[in-house]
């Protein structure tokens, strides 16, 4: 038996499930009159747009998407100045698409999958978020489109199979090339790349049982 992933099934589960899974964890951005607000929405909408518009990060945005993403590095998020977060995101800005990642390693804390987390936070309709379970996720659906690499019978079997793997990204061509294909993958379906990393992200967590 194989298991398919239905994508526009898995990301919506994702959105209604994303409240409970936040547990009252959310990033949180500044507006322009130095008002504090959550971003609930898991597409950050809110947030991407007064990021954008002010085309830098604030501490307080830096840290709380860095402990959103994970807090196993949340005394490495404060070491950074104010100033440090402030002109290495604005260069981050101004940069070219491929050069992003590299320019947001320079904080103390900061690994491709932060990076990666806050480039989505910032374009959402442009990036996603790279971890073990999106990673495996893919690695499953490309399976599925090679018509069987792998004879394990089951998602579950299958991730069971992997856990002991280190998938997740150590570095920029491989954030950039696992980017690349949930975007090539999303613009067949109507979907953004966040919605597909989405998508994977919910069927990994459930083992692919609705």
């Amino acid at each position: 038996m194989r298991v398919k992933i239905d994508l526009d099934y898995w990301s919506k589960k994702y959105e209604d499930d994303y409240t409970k899974e936040a547990r009252g964890k959310y990033p949180v951005f500044i507006d322009e009159k130095g008002g504090e607000h959550e971003e609930r929405s898991p597409h950050f909408e809110a947030m991407s747009a007064v990021l954008q518009k002010r085309g830098y990060l604030l501490k307080p945005e830096f840290v709380s998407i860095g402990n959103w993403k994970t807090e196993r590095q949340k005394g490495r998020y404060e070491d950074n100045t104010d100033e440090d977060v402030e002109s290495t995101t604005k260069e981050m800005f101004e940069a070219i698409d491929k050069d992003k990642v590299k320019i947001l390693n320079r904080l103390n804390g900061v690994g491709i999958p932060v990076a990666s987390a806050i480039l989505t936070a910032v374009y959402p309709k442009e990036y996603c978020i790279i971890d073990y379970r999106t990673w495996r996720a893919l690695l499953w659906l490309r399976t599925l489109a090679k018509k069987g690499v792998f004879t394990l019978v089951s998602y579950r079997e299958y991730s069971n199979f992997l856990d002991s793997y280190d998938a997740c990204a150590r570095t920029y061509k491989r954030y950039y090339n696992f980017r690349d294909t949930l975007k090539t993958i999303g613009e067949k379906r109507g979907m953004t790349p966040r919605q597909v990393e989405m998508a994977l992200w919910k069927f990994d967590q459930m083992k692919g049982e609705k």
